[in-house]
């Protein structure tokens, strides 16, 4: 069996199973609906839109297993007199007790306050975990749908429609691209992998604007095996040296950097480093776990060349575990 149909049978067997997404859409659009009656009854605040947000809505997400919870992701956005922010801590626990309202039977241990969502645990048949980030709408930054969204150190603006479409505009260039590698199945690869780095694990948006930074020029080749080695190559290169800045809705060039020890832009709030707290310790980390993953990208090459399949096999495991093989194979 060739490494070219593992990948693509790896790529299809580590997204999300249609039965989560299903049951995610069945969850998700209940909560939307009664979550807008009960906050109407709050003549201080008014819940404009509910978007889909997060891994899901830019078709990024993973199977889960016991490194990948399935997330479903909500931003909710807020306006009128009680929209502030000043008001806008208070949002989370206001935004918990709808949610409250809306599944009276559930245990208060299913609802879970987190720096800047709110988390309703569905426990019974396929166990999924429904975030809300409230949002108060804003257009400061001149942005579609922008609006502040509550952080444990300060308030952040954000958009959940350029977090989303920041993906799926680089999806839909690749499909232009002859081959199978598309980016956001990509971005999903480069996440199984991440989500193996144990304490150097990172943010799922961190490894979208990685992705991305490392196919700026180039694009995605026609081949998985040949995209992931270009994308290991560059961090391997970058070291995280430079700053990683986008020009999607700013202009990089104009903007103030900071002065921190890495910096990996919000591709939509030209104020946000995502890394900021990133020490050298975890710099010299992280990057020490994306050379083992280069060599065993470099190394599956070579055994591929000289027909090796099994030992090619081999070395993809030591990038993505032992599902590369067991997900990779035919049925009977």
């Amino acid at each position: 069996m060739s490494i070219k149909s593992r990948f693509e049978l790896f790529t299809t067997r580590i997204r999300t199973t249609a039965e989560h997404i299903d049951e995610a859409n069945r969850q998700t659009n209940y909560m939307i609906k009664q979550l807008k009656s009960v906050v109407a009854e709050n003549e201080r605040l008014t819940l404009e839109k509910v978007l889909q947000a997060g891994s899901n809505a830019k078709h990024t997400s993973l199977r889960r297993t016991d490194e990948n919870v399935f997330d479903a992701d909500l931003g909710a956005y807020y306006s009128g007199e009680g929209a502030t922010r000043e008001r806008l801590g208070t949002l989370l626990t206001f935004t918990r007790d709808r949610l409250r309202e809306i599944y009276p039977n559930k245990s208060t241990r299913d609802f879970e306050v987190l720096k800047s969502a709110v988390r309703v645990k569905f426990q019974g048949g396929i166990k999924l975990n429904v975030d809300v980030a409230p949002i108060i709408r804003n257009d400061s930054l001149g942005i579609e749908n922008g609006g502040w969204i509550p952080r444990s150190d300060e308030w952040r603006l954000t958009s959940v429609t350029c977090h989303n479409e920041f993906v799926h505009s680089r999806t839909a260039r690749s499909k232009q691209r002859p081959g199978p590698v598309k980016f956001n199945r990509l971005v999903r690869l480069v996440k199984w992998w991440n989500n193996r780095q144990d304490d150097f694990a990172q943010p799922s948006y961190f490894c979208d604007l990685i992705t991305a930074a490392a196919l700026e020029e180039s694009s995605v080749t026609d081949e998985w095996q040949s995209s992931l080695r270009n994308i290991f190559t560059f961090l391997r290169k970058h070291q995280f040296l430079k700053p990683i800045v986008f020009s999607d809705y700013y202009d990089a060039n104009k903007i103030k950097l900071p002065a921190d020890q890495v910096i990996v832009m919000d591709s939509v709030n030209p104020k946000n480093n995502i890394t900021r707290n990133w020490t050298e310790a975890i710099r010299q980390g992280y990057l020490e776990r994306v050379q083992v993953a280069y060599d065993a990208t470099m190394d599956a090459r070579s055994w591929e060349l000289e027909g090796d399949e099994e030992a090619a096999v081999d070395a993809w495991c030591e990038m993505f575990g032992e599902e590369f093989r067991t997900l990779s194979e035919e049925e009977e």
